[in-house]
């Protein structure tokens, strides 16, 4: 019965998109972002099975994520209003919803540094999944599923907004990028994530061209999903977000210099956090690393662990280990480390987008000002992400998993530098 529903949920939402005028696009048939639904669905259950019947389901992240929503949802059968204090954090102290919060595993954690505890987001969203489905997991998958898809939607149609690219390019780059697809397609932070992300970006490219009230109100309250969703990205997008607007009429030489004005200032800014902003981000970032590495210290599986430089609470020591995160988030799994299907498949993509970039190389196209101007901005989020992700995590796994957000602006951006029609031009020549 349970299946069935979820069925009769995926069938009715696919109408909807095939029907709904909003999911629409110059030159592509409905049934494709159908299909395109369909692609997400069949991710999030593959992502079910994996933390099911793969990983230990007691401990896995879909579970327990699931597990806290249906402690909170408890609270409808008890009090309504308690239950909207917990799934929306007003009046979130109330003493008699401890007891939500105890049966919630994972709700807090041990250290917090000062940061905000995402995990509670996707507790949240599975307590308002429940309204819906009762506790129905495979609903859960099904809605997680759309609103990813509505988020990579978004994505690619401000992706068409800014590349004159052809559209099934534009497709894979916001769709189908295998890690991508599937991390972002389960019921995990990341499926929240892709959501919030698409829509920041959606309203960023209208402000570009044209303020509005709704379209600043859409970017904040975006943007503030994706810091719930996941703290860390945020504070890579903003600093992109800001260079796109102070190069808006610069041409590609101020561009450029502005980039790495940006990048500069940005640095100091972290490292100097502590004085600055009365925050010291590199003592969280390595109080962070450390626990990380001695989480996975402990484990009698480290599954695919690998030694990281462990991070000091200085500026040297920060300095020092930015290559190697880079080299980590661009790069691995490296082939020694391929010990599974899922990282032969991580390897693969790797390769893939090497390949792409040798492309890029051998058929460059210089990019217009405008575009130039978002592929710088796809570049510095990309490398601030990359720099967080890979100087803070010890495993490949989770390195696949975390950088997922840069992916389709990686793809994007080096299917922009490309010139298609000297391929297709030599293509036409060797068939002579």
């Amino acid at each position: 019965m349970s299946y069935f529903a979820a069925i009769l949920t995926a069938v009715l939402i696919g109408t909807t998109i095939y029907f709904l005028r909003v999911f629409r696009h110059k030159g592509i048939k409905p049934y494709v972002f159908v299909l395109l639904f369909a692609a997400k669905i069949v991710g999030g259950v593959s992502v079910y099975g994996v933390y099911t019947y793969y990983y230990d389901s007691k401990t896995s992240d879909i579970h327990k994520f699931y597990k806290g929503g249906l402690a909170l949802y408890d609270a409808a059968n008890d009090d309504f209003v308690d239950y909207l204090r917990l799934v929306t954090g007003i009046q979130g102290n109330q003493p008699q919803l401890q007891k939500y919060y105890d049966n919630a595993d994972y709700w807090t954690r041990e250290f917090s540094y000062g940061l905000f505890n995402d995990n509670r987001t996707i507790m949240r969203a599975n307590a308002l999944f429940c309204l819906v489905s009762q506790g129905n997991i495979f609903i859960h998958i099904v809605l997680m599923a759309f609103l990813s898809f509505i988020g990579c939607f978004v994505l690619f149609k401000a992706f068409a907004k800014i590349f004159k690219l052809n559209k099934y390019l534009l497709i894979l780059s916001a769709f189908l990028i295998p890690s991508c697809w599937f991390w972002t397609s389960g019921l995990m932070k990341e499926g929240l994530m892709m959501f919030a992300i698409g829509f920041a970006f959606w309203f960023l490219v209208k402000l570009y061209h044209k303020f509005t009230i709704v379209s600043l109100l859409g970017f904040i309250i975006s943007c503030s999903l994706m810091f719930v969703s996941k703290i860390y990205v945020l504070p890579a997008f903003l600093p992109a977000v800001i260079f796109l607007f102070i190069a808006k009429k610069m041409n590609i030489k101020y561009q450029i210099i502005t980039f790495f004005s940006i990048l500069a200032l940005s640095f100091v800014l972290v490292a100097f956090s502590g004085k600055l902003l009365g925050y010291d981000i590199i003592s969280t970032l390595s109080g962070k690393q450390n626990d990380f590495i001695n989480y996975i210290e402990l484990q009698e599986d480290s599954g695919s662990t690998y030694d990281l430089t462990r991070l000091n609470p200085d500026v040297v020591s920060f300095i020092k280990i930015i290559p190697e995160g880079l080299i980590n988030s661009f790069f691995r799994p490296f082939p020694s480390e391929v010990n599974s299907a899922f990282m032969l498949f991580s390897f693969l993509e790797i390769v893939l987008f090497c390949l792409i970039c040798i492309v890029a190389i051998m058929y460059f196209k210089k990019p217009d000002i405008r575009t130039n101007r978002f592929i710088l901005f796809g570049v510095m989020f990309i490398l601030f992400l990359y720099v967080v992700v890979g100087v803070y995590t010890p495993n490949t796994g989770s390195i696949v998993r975390y950088r997922t957000p840069a992916l389709p602006f990686c793809a994007v951006i080096l299917f922009a530098l490309i010139d298609w029609e000297r391929i297709r031009f030599r293509i036409l020549y060797f068939k002579k």
